[in-house]
């Protein structure tokens, strides 16, 4: 039994389509609760390397 050396190159999973969708859609509302917080005036709450901070999107 050999291994063909084309089959070695295909990647073992895809991504699942969901997956790639909700990434998106998170995006999608971020940029929305950016925009919420500058007409505000209120800040966005975000961890960044395991530490909670508060951001105020540009005025």
């Amino acid at each position: 039994m050999s291994i063909n050396k084309s089959d070695q190159s295909k990647p073992q999973h895809q991504r699942d389509p969901d997956l790639v969708n909700a990434e998106l859609a998170m995006k999608r509302a971020a940029i929305k609760a950016r925009e919420a917080a500058r007409l505000t005036g209120t800040a966005v709450v975000i961890m960044e390397n395991g530490i909670i901070r508060e951001e105020y999107p540009d005025t």
